[in-house]
C-alpha cells in the first residue's frame, strides 16, 4: 500500500493506491458492500463481529471457522480497497481476539486479491470501562500481538474517541513508534500513522473535545515529521424526523477537520420508518450548497435505485472533496455555507 500526501496545509488530503494499482483520494468514505455504479468511488468497509462462543475451544467455534472465509468474501470487493475491522462482543477481550488464530486468513486474501487496510481488533467490552488508562493498557498488551501474526503492515490502530480527550496523545505517541509505513510529499516522507477513530456509534457533537483535539494533534504530527491518517469509524448516522426534515452533515464535516476517510457502514438508510413500514417515496437526500441531509419525496422510486442513492450521496461528497485541495478555496467554499462554518470554527 502506497500513501501520498497532496496537501500539508490545514485542510489535508492524500492518495492511497494498492498493488492493483487502484487509487483512492482521501478525504474519501468507506461504505459496505453495495451493488451501485458507485463501487469504485469509495473504499470497501468489511466489518467483522467475532463473539465469545466463536472462539477456540468454544461452542461455535468450529462453525464460526468453517464460515468466516466465506463471509469476508462475500463483503469485500476484488480489485479495491478494503478496510477490514475485526470486533468483539462485550464479553470478548481484546487479547482474545488479537491472537486468534483465524484473524491469519487475511493474509491469505491479500495473496488472492490485494492489499487491505486492518483495523487492529477491539472489543465491545471496553465501551463500559471507565478507567482509561486500563484501556490503553490493553491497546499495548494486544497490538505487538496482533501486528506480528500478519504478514501486513497496513494496520489502522484502534483509538476510541470517547475516552478522556486529554489522553488521547498518549495512544497517537504510542503507535508513532511502530513504523507503520511512509507517506511521500514535494519529494519528502513522513512517517504514517494509520489510526481507526472508534465514535461509538455516535455522531461527532458527543465527542467534540476529543474531535478538537485531534484536529490540533494531526497539524503538530505532521509538523513533527509524521502523518496520522484518521479514519472516523462508527460515526452515527443522522437523525431526521417529521418535525426536523433537514440537518447538517456532520459525519461528513469531519472531513474538514483532518479526518481522511469517513466509515458509513452505520450510515443512514435511503428511506424513513421501522422495518420498512413507510412507503419506500420518500428517501435521504443530500444538499451539496449547503452539506445538508434532508427528506426528499419521489412517487415512482424503487428500492434499489433508493440503495442506489445513498451511494450516490457518497460519491458526491467523495467528489467534491478531492477537488478541494486549497485552503484559500475552502475558506471560501465554507464562507457561502454559514451553517457549516460555524460548526467547523467550534472545533478549532
Amino acid at each position: 500500500m502506497k500513501f501520498s500526501l497532496l496537501n500539508d496545509d490545514e485542510f489535508f488530503s492524500m492518495k492511497i493506491s494498492n498493488v492493483e494499482g487502484n487509487v483512492r483520494t482521501t478525504p474519501s468514505r468507506a461504505f459496505k458492500k453495495v451493488n451501485s455504479i458507485y463501487d469504485k468511488s469509495y473504499f470497501t468497509e468489511v466489518l467483522t463481529a467475532i463473539k465469545h462462543d466463536n472462539l477456540i475451544g468454544q461452542k461455535n467455534y468450529s462453525s464460526f471457522n468453517n464460515s468466516i472465509d466465506q463471509k469476508i468474501k462475500n463483503k469485500e470487493t476484488k480489485d479495491n480497497i478494503n478496510i477490514i475491522s475485526f470486533f468483539g462482543d462485550k464479553q470478548t477481550d481484546i487479547s482474545e481476539i488479537s491472537k486468534f488464530e483465524d484473524i491469519g486468513l487475511i493474509d491469505n486474501f491479500e495473496k488472492l486479491f490485494n492489499d487491505h487496510l486492518i483495523s487492529t481488533p477491539y472489543s465491545l467490552s471496553l465501551y463500559n470501562k471507565d478507567n482509561f488508562d486500563s484501556i490503553l493498557a490493553q491497546v499495548k498488551d494486544s497490538f505487538d500481538n496482533f501486528a506480528t501474526s500478519l504478514n501486513t503492515k497496513n494496520i489502522f490502530c484502534y483509538i476510541p474517541a470517547y475516552i478522556n480527550y486529554k489522553q488521547l496523545d498518549d495512544f497517537i505517541r504510542f503507535y508513532s513508534g511502530k513504523n507503520l509505513g511512509t507517506v511521500f510529499y514535494s519529494g519528502g516522507t513522513f512517517n504514517a500513522i494509520p489510526l481507526y477513530i472508534d465514535f461509538k456509534r455516535s455522531n461527532p457533537d458527543t465527542f467534540k473535545r476529543s474531535v478538537a483535539m485531534l484536529y490540533r494533534l494531526k497539524q503538530e504530527y505532521i509538523k513533527e515529521g509524521f502523518y496520522p491518517i484518521y479514519y472516523a469509524a462508527n460515526v452515527s448516522k443522522p437523525r431526521l424526523s417529521s418535525k426536523k426534515n433537514t440537518t447538517i452533515a456532520k459525519e461528513f464535516m469531519l472531513s474538514f477537520l483532518g479526518f481522511d476517510i469517513i466509515g458509513s457502514s452505520l450510515a443512514f438508510q435511503p428511506r424513513e420508518g421501522p422495518m420498512g413500514y413507510t412507503p419506500i417515496n420518500k428517501y435521504i437526500d443530500f444538499d451539496l450548497s449547503t452539506f445538508n441531509y434532508f427528506y426528499k419525496d419521489e412517487t415512482n422510486i424503487k428500492n434499489k435505485e433508493a440503495n442506489n442513492k445513498k451511494a450516490e450521496i457518497f460519491s458526491k461528497q467523495t467528489d467534491y472533496l478531492s477537488k478541494i485541495q486549497d485552503k484559500n478555496k475552502l475558506e471560501k467554499e465554507l464562507s457561502t455555507r454559514p451553517e457549516a462554518k460555524k460548526y467547523i470554527k467550534t472545533y478549532e
